[in-house]
């Protein structure tokens, strides 16, 4: 698929996609269900399918990496948005083709506003279904595959603020990078974790260790970043008015 910009909308039912000639929906998790949606599919082409129970929305981000050439990509998912609102969700608000050029013509990357925790990083994870050993399995694999990046790990860790989601929007060389970066480093820790005594959530493992991993590759690139609100289709006006209350 070539276009100028292409935003994937991870969904994995059927429902109501952005209007504009950018956002291009992507079902997820294709080969476990018979749900046949009129959507691309992340088992088609070069894909890793399979993984998407573990994965979650990374199953895209490598199709996305591995199948598309636009020369701007990135991922949202069928309920949350990049939005120049973070209290209304009327799609008018959602970044437009026109607003992403301008952003990217001064920034390298895309992500979300940073959510800030009582307690830092590694400790929210541990708390939000993770576990300390993913953690420390994921040090083991970075400090042999790009030993330049630990320090980097290390402090994020101890930080009390990050962003999440795995959402991006990048021009394709960076999201590259980005992907050729993580998958490496996610399936070395695959190679060494047993997900046997796992929950259905906590076996989310990897999907969960990459929205770290996308907050230490930024930090250690060094890479300008646009901050921009999320709005979640799900929540009510009231309830997002009172997150942000909050700073989360």
């Amino acid at each position: 698929m070539s276009r100028s910009i292409s935003i994937y909308v991870v969904t994995h039912k059927e429902f109501n996609p952005p209007t504009g000639e950018i956002y291009v929906p992507i079902q997820v998790g294709k080969m476990f269900t018979k749900n046949e949606l009129p959507y691309i599919g992340d088992d088609t082409g070069d894909n890793i399918t399979q993984k998407n129970k573990n994965y979650c929305e990374l199953t895209a981000m490598y199709w996305i990496w591995k199948n598309d050439d636009s020369k701007i990509v990135g991922l949202c998912h069928y309920r949350r948005y990049f939005t120049v609102s973070a209290v209304f969700a009327n799609r008018m608000f959602f970044l437009t083709k026109s607003r992403i050029k301008k952003y990217l013509d001064n920034v390298d990357i895309i992500v979300p506003y940073k959510q800030t925790h009582n307690m830092n990083v590694a400790e929210f994870y541990d708390y939000c279904d993770g576990r300390k050993s993913d953690l420390l399995k994921t040090r083991t694999v970075i400090e042999e595959l790009y030993p330049e990046y630990l320090n980097d790990y290390d402090a994020f860790l101890r930080q009390n603020d990050a962003f999440y989601c795995n959402m991006l929007i990048a021009r394709k060389n960076i999201f590259d990078e980005y992907c050729e970066w993580l998958f490496s480093i996610l399936q070395k820790v695959e190679d060494i974790s047993d997900l046997s005594g796992y929950t259905q959530t906590e076996a989310r493992i990897y999907g969960y260790i990459s929205e770290l991993l996308l907050n230490v590759w930024v930090i250690h690139n060094n890479f300008s970043v646009k901050y921009c609100h999320v709005v979640n289709t799900d929540e009510s006006i009231r309830a997002r008015i009172k997150r942000l209350l909050k700073g989360i």
